[in-house]
């Protein structure tokens, strides 16, 4: 057991010193992002608020969705990507809105029925 257990520290020990030290480049692409006459300054917010602005909810199962999904496909394949592609997603359940209704029997003498909006058998999470 001990012996594993050295073994296993000299290989993480020989792991961590051949690691390649990426800390300059990630650097350098904080300072690009950060710079406000650089090209990706604030890009990423301007997708986002692009993708928020056009698409608006984008619910799960709803052609929205879709198209916002294609929209993302297209861009990732203009700014030339490698393997940019869309797999299919099978067996998801699809939130439908059900019909609701409220009736309050008590402490009235006869059944009132209420207005609501509700959101049907969602699932919290």
């Amino acid at each position: 057991m001990r012996r594993n257990l050295l073994a296993l520290l000299l290989v993480l020990t020989v792991l961590v010193a051949c690691e390649k030290d990426y800390s300059d480049f990630v650097k350098s692409l904080q300072s690009s992002i950060q710079d406000p006459k650089g090209i990706f300054y604030h890009k990423a917010y301007e997708r986002l608020a692009n993708l928020s602005d056009t698409f608006g909810p984008r619910m799960w199962g709803s052609t929205v969705l879709e198209a916002a999904i294609k929209s993302m496909y297209d861009q990732a394949v203009a700014e030339g990507f490698d393997n940019v592609r869309l797999e299919p997603v099978v067996n998801f359940t699809k939130w439908v809105r059900g019909n609701e209704s409220l009736t309050l029997y008590s402490p009235r003498p006869t059944p009132s029925p209420l207005k609501l909006i509700g959101l049907g058998g969602s699932v919290s999470g």
